[in-house]
């Protein structure tokens, strides 16, 4: 299963949103008001080209990258289930050429 990766610039979002709400707007006026052909045709044209300005723009500046999801690394470390025990030889507990315990007996 393969994933894509989109990375979208923040004003390209901004864009959007403007251009939805300009599209709306210019819908209601065209529907609910009486408007001349030459006032519809002027709305239709602002709202054609704030789109295809917008694709330009995000297309020249890259505001929309599609990456490659990331590599997996090839070396994989077992997972270790169990608590981790650190263990010691008997002799790490004694000072050296004495004899003598470096920690008290235990009672």
């Amino acid at each position: 299963m393969s994933h894509i990766h989109l990375r979208i610039h923040r004003w390209v979002v901004w864009w959007f949103y403007i251009g939805l709400v300009g599209g709306v707007v210019a819908l209601v006026n065209i529907l609910g008001r009486h408007l001349t052909r030459t006032q519809e045709e002027t709305l239709m044209i602002v709202g054609v080209t704030h789109w295809f300005l917008g694709g330009f723009v995000c297309w020249a500046l890259e505001g929309i990258q599609v990456q490659p999801p990331p590599e997996l690394p090839e070396h994989h470390l077992p997972v270790r289930t169990g608590p981790e025990m650190e263990w010691h030889p008997a002799s790490d507990f004694l000072l050296p050429g004495s004899g003598k315990r470096l920690l008290p007996p235990k009672y």
